[in-house]
């Protein structure tokens, strides 16, 4: 009996080895190769949304019984469920030509996963936490964070700025009315891929290591920073202090939280407000 649980654990674990595995094979080698060697490819972005979609709800529903070891609570998995679709429809609202833009093929396959997930999440529904006073503060601090990191980090962020389009009539034309729909899509876009790797999985994999949470915490944001390799080609103040600062942040959020859901809100407040804040510092700094 106790050597069939055994290889019962041996086999959940293997497979989870496996998932994981496949997300970080996404994010590095893949979609970090591609772009930093600059491999023109249409479907890049696509395989890497799809796949990373895929397995991050694969592995919600895998470790439904563990989710706590991984900082995924009941609001992370709301937000897992709604933003990554939501995402296909803001691409519609902004008039992109992208191929994940809802109702094409790859965004209608976004659309199935989240729907197939939702429905096996509902049926599991009794196995997740409920969601208390205590998270949606959480989700506020998150978001403050989020807001406050930006502002920070806009001074460096001011000089990654192209100078030729420097006006507050532009700033408040193209950016203020993009600040929330570009929040929205945010979450979908970046805090969906990344946390749930990064702050979620990764971390609760190392934990169970026995790694202190503090080399964890300094480790992800290393691997989180590598991900990012491909600013070296374009964005060097990205990669070196943006990217690992906001990684630290996002770190420490979920950690303190215990639960990705805050860091996946400062994630995307901090990207869909950073550039304009630094756009802004940009306008102060070069009068």
């Amino acid at each position: 009996m106790n050597q069939t649980l055994d290889n019962s654990g041996s086999k959940h674990q293997r497979v989870f080895w496996f998932a994981l595995l496949g997300l970080l094979i996404l994010r590095i080698p893949f979609l970090t190769g591609m772009h930093f060697f600059n491999i023109q490819w249409t479907w890049t972005d696509i395989i890497f949304d799809i796949g990373t979609y895929l397995l991050t709800t694969f592995l919600v529903w895998w470790e439904i019984d563990h989710l706590a070891d991984y900082h995924i609570d009941t609001l992370a998995v709301i937000i897992v469920i709604l933003f990554k679709p939501i995402q296909t429809l803001i691409l519609r609202y902004w008039g992109l030509n992208h191929l994940l833009k809802f109702p094409s093929i790859p965004g209608m396959i976004i659309w199935l996963i989240a729907i197939v997930f939702s429905i096996a999440m509902w049926r599991k529904r009794s196995r997740l936490p409920g969601i208390k006073p205590v998270n949606l503060g959480w989700l506020f601090i998150g978001a403050l964070a989020g807001l406050v990191t930006a502002i920070v980090l806009s001074f460096p962020m001011s000089f990654q700025i192209t100078t030729d389009l420097l006006s507050y009539r532009y700033f408040i034309d193209k950016f203020l009315p993009q600040i929330l729909p570009s929040f929205v899509y945010q979450i979908g876009y970046a805090a969906v891929s990344e946390e749930p790797l990064f702050r979620g999985f990764l971390w609760g994999y190392l934990s169970k290591l026995k790694w202190r949470e503090h080399w964890i915490w300094l480790f992800q944001a290393g691997l989180f920073t590598l991900s990012h390799f491909y600013y070296l080609n374009t964005n060097l103040i990205s990669i070196w202090i943006i990217v690992p600062v906001g990684a630290l942040v996002f770190g420490w959020l979920a950690w303190r939280s215990r639960t990705i859901a805050s860091s996946m809100v400062a994630h995307g407040m901090m990207n869909a407000t950073g550039y304009a804040f630094g756009y802004l510092m940009a306008l102060w700094r070069l009068g």
